[in-house]
């Protein structure tokens, strides 16, 4: 049933264009894509227009990245036909249609976040038991070094090296999934990498 795939990868893409970023801006009168990195993620919404408004577009972004996959599950018990795809596998073509959406939303012309939000919200959907570790060498590596971007890539590579801890080769489908995820993350991040080599990267301040 490739036109099940075909409804699931479309469905996701659109559910992750619903951009948090974009929406919380445009409600305050300006376009988030104009101010600040340009990015229009929870991080740069938090930087220029608060910390309500930048918590706010974390949990949707994180929300859709959950609700893309729930979707998908729903579509996959209620078919009555059988399944192509192991069951998993639609759920990480999910995930990647939902990134895709929030990276390059089609209501948006195509310019988005980088997706490390609804990342963290289909990580929930699939093993939250996985994200302790990652949320720990985030908040690490933020305090250490005061890079968001950086912060963000570390996390979902340790999320790939937890998951290889954690499950082994016998889910080596996942583990492949959860080292594209963080190829993907790094992919989103690579203008961050670049100013960070520069040392033009924006340092998160803790203490004003």
């Amino acid at each position: 049933l490739m036109l099940l795939l075909g409804i699931i990868i479309l469905s996701s893409y659109l559910i992750g264009s619903v951009n948090g970023g974009l929406i919380i801006s445009k409600l305050q009168g300006l376009d988030i894509r104009t101010k600040g990195s340009g990015n229009a993620g929870a991080t740069n919404v938090l930087r220029v227009i608060g910390i309500k408004s930048g918590v706010l577009v974390f949990i949707i972004d994180c929300l859709k990245g959950f609700l893309a996959l729930y979707f998908t599950q729903v579509l996959i018990t209620n078919t009555n036909n059988p399944l192509d795809l192991n069951i998993d596998l639609y759920l990480y073509f999910s995930s990647f249609a939902s990134l895709l959406g929030h990276c390059y939303p089609v209501w948006f012309s195509f310019k988005g976040g980088k997706g490390a939000a609804t990342g963290l919200g289909n990580i929930l959907f699939i093993n939250p038991f996985l994200i302790t570790l990652p949320l720990i060498v985030f908040i690490g590596t933020l305090f250490f070094f005061r890079y968001v971007g950086l912060s963000t890539i570390t996390a979902f590579l340790s999320l790939f090296i937890f998951g290889y801890f954690s499950i082994g080769f016998s889910d080596y489908v996942f583990l492949i999934y959860l080292f594209l995820l963080f190829l993907f993350i790094v992919f989103t991040h690579r203008t961050n990498i670049s100013s960070m080599l520069d040392k033009t990267e924006h340092k998160v301040s803790f203490f004003k």
